[in-house]
């Protein structure tokens, strides 16, 4: 009950994942959030293997590789923040791409942004060794199991957004300067995301100048 209580607590905090749920809920319906979390789920069938199997722990203990993920992750952030600019200063292509809603590509923004933000590793490191208990059995095993229910639970976290989203799509199909305006705070968010992955001091950064 206590790693459900923290994991909640998690979900609720705004973020990339998030930010894209909320935005394709808005503007192109449930159907198509829907395919955002799962992108997002699915990136935990590559995540979960490698924390599991400890190989995440190599961002802990070399910070280039650790930087050079980051860097990959911020420019994809840049991308669809400079996409969804774009896409605020044009209100025909804005409404063209609402309504349109192609849930393939939507499926890889999802997956990639979870999957290119190496803060989800860590935080799997970091979090789930403090809810095992090496006398209940092989740590590796209950890491699993705490994983794979943080995943799930986010989908459904996620599908809650979605619904939530998309009961005012209807409204926001009527005002288009909302949907501009929308669209320009997500561009802005996504850069102030990505400037903030190239910038934050992380701890493996910090530990190696310690050393």
């Amino acid at each position: 009950m206590l790693f459900l209580a923290a994991d909640l607590a998690l979900k609720l905090t705004p973020g990339p994942d998030m930010a894209l749920t909320l935005t394709r809920g808005m503007t192109q319906g449930f159907r198509v959030a829907w395919m955002s979390v799962l992108g997002t789920f699915c990136a935990g069938f590559v995540q979960i293997p490698l924390v599991v199997l400890g190989l995440a722990a190599i961002f802990r203990e070399s910070p280039g590789l650790f930087m050079a993920v980051k860097l990959l992750g911020a420019l994809y952030m840049a991308y669809l923040g400079v996409q969804a600019l774009r896409r605020c200063r044009h209100a025909r292509t804005l409404a063209s791409a609402t309504a349109r809603g192609d849930g393939r590509d939507v499926f890889i923004q999802g997956f990639m942004t979870n999957l290119l933000n190496p803060k989800v590793f860590l935080f799997l490191i970091a979090f789930l060794p403090q809810f095992t208990d090496p006398a209940q059995g092989p740590v590796w095993l209950q890491m699993l199991v705490l994983a794979c229910a943080s995943k799930v639970f986010g989908l459904f976290s996620g599908a809650t957004y979605a619904w939530g989203a998309s009961r005012i799509r209807n409204w926001l199909t009527r005002n288009d300067w909302f949907l501009r305006a929308q669209e320009g705070a997500l561009g802005s968010m996504m850069l102030a995301i990505a400037g903030y992955m190239i910038f934050s001091a992380d701890a493996p950064a910090r530990t190696d100048m310690a050393r």
